[in-house]
């Protein structure tokens, strides 16, 4: 029985995403359910939980019937939906039953070396075995034309002397020395959410392994419809900057693809103007001021293509000030585990077993848990912001060295053009080398003005295309998540956590 309730903690710390926030009045309610190997229904009764820390009247709300207090003296009063509590400033412990249709429903098919089997007939047989998941989201609304969404954690323990090569489908099988426990991860509904195809067979979760003797242990299924705690939502606001930053980066490098086209369309007017020079000394002259006010014009251009370095700076800047906050921040968690005699690379299984052999409750191995998963989110989250500066730095180098050689090219360029000024009587004499000159300098301004719209087109707008695509998928989870947020309950309209427990009963 102890080994039994261990997977049961285990699994609900691994299906809840976001610890339980504790207020003078919050409402925490379970819906426990039981099922036969097909996944169908045999009974229901939900448990709600609310949290208290004043005596007095206390006014709840709930649709349930049949209405018990489960460890308490605490009496109450139900008027239609208002349930009415007389509270001595201690939680209170309650249970219901509902006839209202569960927002999951589970298929569950079973093979035996290929062939499908009732699981009753495979008991004590050996072979391959592969048990099939299908979670079926049951809450669509026509309002907004989308479905609750449901993060879903299955998971069972399989005794390591009859069975082996266990392997779950979105999910993680881990070997403890005598046992194994496979768990694994679903969300119904989110591909119909999102229309993103990678999570077109996130409604399934199958689990595969050969045994000597098989028997079908309890299977545990937890459900939540909170996916992501409100203070995480605001990682949108940091992503909502990057596209700001991607869009002056797209802005910037069109600046720079117009300039080099101008430049080359400079050259290209310098270019036919040395061809007057055989006109005569007062055709070169004016000749040559053209041109010199053509390239005059052309570094003026060139000049508004600066900002995209400065832009650049600015946002390795921004990334380096996050990366400090988030090291600040994963310090601070490691400190505060070296105080309580806790290494912080420690996996989230033997950080449990840990806490849960000292007898630590379970908000306390919640809170743990939550901190070491914030920990290992923040290291990969420096990780990228990393590379992102030294990415960042290859561009802000490159660019660099393009606006120095366009520079000296110019500079160059006005430098023997103002001599040519002055040196009309002698221009004559090379003018078919200067021409030959000008030649080659125009093609070599032609393929530099067609490599930087190369990169523009191959690269920026690849870049920006994929910010723009990116966006729609951001879009589409704030519409998910704030759907996770309205979500009041299942038995109640005022539940500040939901959580459906399914437990698939042992043959054996």
């Amino acid at each position: 029985m102890k080994k039994i309730n261990k997977i049961i903690v285990i699994i609900l710390i691994l299906g809840l995403f976001s610890p339980i926030t504790t207020l003078a009045l919050s409402k925490k309610e379970t819906i426990y359910t039981t099922i036969d190997y097909n996944g169908k229904v045999n009974k229901t009764f939900i448990n709600n939980h609310l949290y208290l820390e004043d005596k007095g009247v206390i006014e709840d709300e709930t649709n349930l019937k049949n209405i018990m207090n489960i460890n308490g003296d605490e009496k109450f009063k139900l008027d239609g939906n208002k349930l009415t509590w007389n509270s001595l400033g201690r939680d209170i412990f309650y249970r219901g039953k509902t006839n209202k249709e569960l927002p999951l429903s589970i298929k569950t098919t079973y093979y035996l070396n290929g062939k499908k089997m009732n699981p009753k007939k495979m008991v004590g047989k050996k072979g391959n075995i592969e048990i099939r998941f299908k979670f079926i989201n049951n809450s669509y609304s026509t309002e907004d034309n989308m479905y609750l969404p449901l993060v879903v954690t299955v998971g069972t323990m399989f005794n390591d002397k009859e069975n082996y090569n266990i392997d779950i489908s979105n999910g993680k099988a881990v070997d403890t020395g005598t046992r194994t426990m496979a768990i694994g991860i679903a969300s119904p509904g989110l591909y119909e959410n999102t229309n993103i195809s990678e999570f077109s067979n996130f409604d399934k979760t199958t689990i595969k392994y050969d045994t000597t003797n098989f028997k079908l242990s309890n299977i545990y299924i937890i459900a939540t419809p909170k996916v992501l705690d409100s203070s995480d939502l605001n990682i949108f606001s940091k992503i909502d900057s990057l596209y700001s930053a991607v869009d002056k980066l797209n802005t910037s490098m069109d600046k720079i693809d117009n300039g080099s086209k101008e430049l080359t369309k400079g050259i290209g007017s310098a270019k036919e103007g040395t061809s007057k020079l055989n006109n005569g000394s007062k055709q070169i002259d004016d000749g040559l001021k053209q041109i010199i006010n053509e390239l005059n014009n052309v570094s003026s251009s060139m000049s508004g293509g600066s900002g995209s370095i400065d832009n650049l700076i600015m946002l390795k800047q921004n990334n380096t000030n996050a990366i400090n906050n988030l090291t600040t921040t994963n310090q601070t968690i490691a400190n505060n585990f070296t105080s309580q005699g806790l290494d912080i690379n420690l996996t989230e299984q033997q950080l449990i077993e840990i806490l849960t052999n000292l007898g630590k409750d379970e908000a306390t191995i919640n809170s743990l848990v939550s901190y070491k998963r914030t920990y290992e989110g923040n290291k990969s989250l420096i990780y990228l912001l990393t590379k992102n500066n030294e990415a960042i730095d290859g561009t802000i180098q490159s660019s660099k060295e393009t606006a120095t050689k366009i520079t000296t090219l110019i500079t160059k360029l006005k430098e023997a053009l103002m001599k040519l000024e002055y040196g009309t009587s002698s221009l004559n004499n090379g003018i078919n080398e200067l021409d030959q000159g000008m030649n080659k300098l125009y093609d070599g301004s032609n393929t530099l003005s067609k490599g930087i719209s190369k990169f523009n087109i191959e690269g920026i707008k690849k870049i920006v295309s994929y910010s723009n695509k990116f966006k729609v998928y951001t879009n589409k989870a704030k519409r998910v998540l704030n759907k996770s947020r309205e979500y009041k309950g299942f038995g109640s309209n005022n539940a500040t956590r939901t959580t459906f427990v399914y437990k698939m009963k042992s043959i054996k």
